[in-house]
């Protein structure tokens, strides 16, 4: 039986291969059928099954198990699976061959959320839209972290269940000559608020670099941790902003990750095996793992792709018991991985702060905060295009009450847009445009925020002031700010349209035709968001809603002047 290998890439085969299944590449290898004539006028046939014999006496015809594995933990199944088939186990009395394939988890993610119709933002571009028949039969990522995103535009894509088959702590990854004066003042490790104490003193012990938290699961631990120090409330969202802009990089991946240190970078959240790996191959400056506790493990999940024919499910489920029957757990240790239950099996490498300790596994499968921090993190890291659509009516004089307290409609506003305005990065581009009467005014025309520009916006928001008039074209301006941000739409940044009004469109336009114009407006190729953010009682948050559904974005509505900084915050990261 021939050894198994690595191939690295899933769209670079090294020879073509035959397509039978609908799920599977080289799905089930069909026993040869030879259908002969008998007469030529098609009386009776005869089919035969031709059956041979490998040397090792497993039959000619087979099933190959593709299994598409992160690179950390690729060389340990390919090992596995050679060894695995050289056993000639089978499914019926068809063989079953293991072939892995070498692919980074954030790559399998993009491709499998284009195929499953949607995106996977893996800051990058989608990948094509791969054929049913190029996809693996079973996937495993480093973290149950890129299932959750995955089955985020699929949540049946999978099957149910998706065992663990090792596990690795993320750790902090430090020089060993920064290691030495952290250790004895760490204790048991770094928590959220440790870390944040040594990245934020007065004199920071330590320079924080991340792998972009979109492609990376370590990098995302880190992203999190960081929220959880900064943020006891939606008020302190602009602070978790401007902590993530403090964070070097982020940088593409762990190879470009270790180069940073030689820049400046003295800290960073990996993988306790990437370290192990790194240090490996003997560099210069050995890396030291330093525990942070509490933090999430990564935890290989076995993922079989739901609905697959039989006889490809059936082997997936043999290798699947195969993994996890603990009779190649010194393989996984070769390769730095701890067992699914954090144990260091015969042969884990020790050292640099890698003990042979059981760790708590703990794996990364909170979608909604993981959701959270990542609408922040994107926020604070990628530039937006947004025109503020402001309603300038004589309504925006009365005062608003609600909880106990009372402000002047216009002053709620001009105070949330000067925190807000606070979000966007110095790439953004921000214009801001009044309404009421027959139409919109632009006051601040759309630009980058250069500081002459922040300074326009602020000196707009605090000259801001209500024009004699109730005549509300709401629904005529929201129009008119969609089609400016579709005429020059920026693919690279977030297009979106924020819209305050305290009342209902009274021009003369309705709800119906609002939505139909902007149904044709739409194109899927140049998404534009629009928040709406309605003030006071008058406001009919279910018009709103209407428009925010048919456009893609969301509403709220706004009672009590006290909640306005944060629901404003709040519809940003929407």
């Amino acid at each position: 039986m021939s050894g198994r290998h690595i191939r690295r890439g899933w769209d670079a085969p090294e020879a073509p291969a035959p397509r039978t299944g609908l799920f599977g590449r080289r799905a089930v290898r069909i026993p040869v059928i030879i259908i002969s004539a008998l007469s030529v006028c098609g009386l009776a046939t005869v089919v035969l099954r031709s059956v041979s014999a490998d040397a090792d006496g497993c039959g000619s015809a087979g099933i190959t198990l593709t299994v598409a594995a992160d690179p950390a933990i690729a060389p340990a199944l390919t090992e596995i699976g050679s060894r695995w088939s050289a056993t000639s186990p089978t499914v019926g009395e068809d063989c079953v061959r293991v072939e892995v394939v070498e692919k980074a988890s954030y790559q399998m993610a993009n491709g499998l959320g284009t195929w499953a119709g949607g995106t996977v933002d893996v800051a990058g571009k989608p990948e094509p839209t791969p054929a049913d028949a190029d996809l693996p039969v079973v996937w495993v990522p480093d973290s149950s972290y890129w299932l959750g995103r995955v089955r985020g535009v699929d949540r049946d894509i999978f099957d149910a269940t998706a065992p663990s088959l090792a596990a690795s702590p993320v750790v902090l990854a430090v020089p060993e000559t920064v290691a030495r004066d952290l250790t004895d003042s760490l204790g048991a490790g770094v928590d959220a608020t440790m870390l944040k104490s040594l990245l934020f003193a007065k004199t920071p012990v330590l320079k924080l670099g991340v792998v972009e938290p979109r492609r990376d699961t370590a990098g995302m631990v880190g992203a999190m941790m960081l929220s959880d120090a900064v943020v006891a409330s939606e008020a302190d969202l602009p602070a978790l902003v401007a902590v993530y802009r403090g964070i070097g990089g982020p940088v593409a991946d762990t190879g470009a990750l270790w180069k940073a240190y030689a820049a400046g970078m003295t800290g960073a959240p990996v993988s306790e095996q990437a370290v192990i790996a790194y240090n490996a191959a003997t560099p210069k400056a050995p890396m030291a793992a330093i525990t942070l506790a509490q933090a999430p493990t990564l935890d290989f999940p076995y993922a079989v792709r739901a609905r697959q024919p039989r006889p490809l499910a059936a082997a997936a489920a043999l290798f699947s018991q195969a993994l996890r029957s603990g009779e190649y757990k010194s393989v996984f240790a070769a390769k730095g991985l701890r067992s699914p239950e954090g144990e260091a099996s015969t042969g884990f490498p020790t050292g640099h702060g890698v003990t042979s300790n059981t760790v708590f596994v703990q794996p990364l499968n909170d979608m909604n905060k993981v959701g959270g921090a990542l609408t922040v993190w994107v926020a604070a890291k990628t530039p937006s295009r947004v025109i503020a659509l402001v309603d300038a009516t004589s309504s925006m004089g009365r005062t608003m009450t609600g909880g106990g307290n009372t402000a002047v409609r216009m002053q709620v506003l001009r105070s949330a847009a000067e925190k807000g305005l606070k979000l966007f990065t110095d790439e953004s581009e921000v214009g801001l445009w009044a309404f009421a009467g027959p139409g919109h005014q632009p006051l601040v025309p759309l630009a980058e925020l250069t500081k002459s520009q922040r300074n326009k916006l602020n000196t707009a928001v605090q000259h801001a002031a209500p024009v004699p008039t109730d005549i509300c074209p709401l629904y005529k301006s929201i129009i008119d700010g969609y089609r400016e941000l579709l005429q020059g739409y920026d693919p690279s940044r977030s297009n979106t349209l924020v819209v305050f009004t305290d009342g209902r469109d009274n021009s003369g336009m309705a709800l119906r035709a609002v939505q139909r114009e902007l149904e044709k407006l739409a194109d899927v190729t140049k998404p534009i968001r629009v928040v709406l953010l309605g003030l006071g009682p008058d406001v009919k948050l279910t018009d709103l809603q209407a428009i925010a559904d048919t456009a893609g974005g969301a509403a709220f509505q706004v009672t009590d002047p006290s909640q306005m900084e944060a629901i404003f915050l709040k519809a940003l990261l929407a």
